[in-house]
């Protein structure tokens, strides 16, 4: 009976504490560092869950290092170089860094291209450089198709209900850094 009530126990803190959290969800939580991850929805819209593959696209540092993907060996931290572009690195698990006087970060922990080490990439200072690629869409794309369907509804090629419905939806990513 303690073995049943033991396993029920388990099971039931591991499922109720991993969840999806948004961006906005995670900044507004005062308790960052006592929330589990399965899965993040960054502040583009696009998801991220464990063994999904992330693909690290163009490093944003002179001399072609990254800024927000590191390479974690053995606890030493190190800057990764262009050598790793197009490299699709698996997710492991999400950690969550920082204190309340700086703010908290997402880091997806994946699997590095050697396998002895971890690639830890920050996600949200990532997308914003450019250091990983996204189905979302960053500012400036965001402002460029809001510009489009503008267009559109100009050229009366769209109603204004359908301009609107764009613009509620691109109005966040639009203003997030504002």
């Amino acid at each position: 009976m303690k073995k049943i009530l033991l396993i029920v126990t388990v099971l039931y803190s591991t499922f109720s504490f991993s969840q999806l959290v948004t961006y906005e969800e995670f900044k507004a939580s005062k308790n960052q560092k006592k929330v589990t991850l399965d899965s993040y929805q960054a502040s583009n819209g696009q998801v991220f869950k464990i063994g999904d593959k992330i693909t690290l696209a163009q490093p944003s540092m002179s001399g072609d290092e990254y800024l927000n993907v590191v390479e974690n060996d053995l606890g030493s931290l190190k800057r990764i170089n262009i050598g790793k572009k197009g490299f699709q690195a698996e997710v492991k698990k999400f950690k969550i860094y920082g204190n309340k006087r700086t703010g908290f970060f997402v880091i997806a922990v994946t699997k590095s291209p050697v396998g002895l080490t971890n690639l830890w990439v920050e996600i949200e200072p990532a997308i914003e450089n450019g250091e990983i690629e996204t189905t979302g869409l960053n500012r400036e794309q965001a402002i460029a198709k809001l510009k489009e369907t503008k267009d559109l509804l100009d050229l009366e090629m769209i109603t204004k209900e359908d301009y609107e419905i764009v613009k509620k939806e691109l109005t966040p990513i639009i203003m997030q850094n504002n």
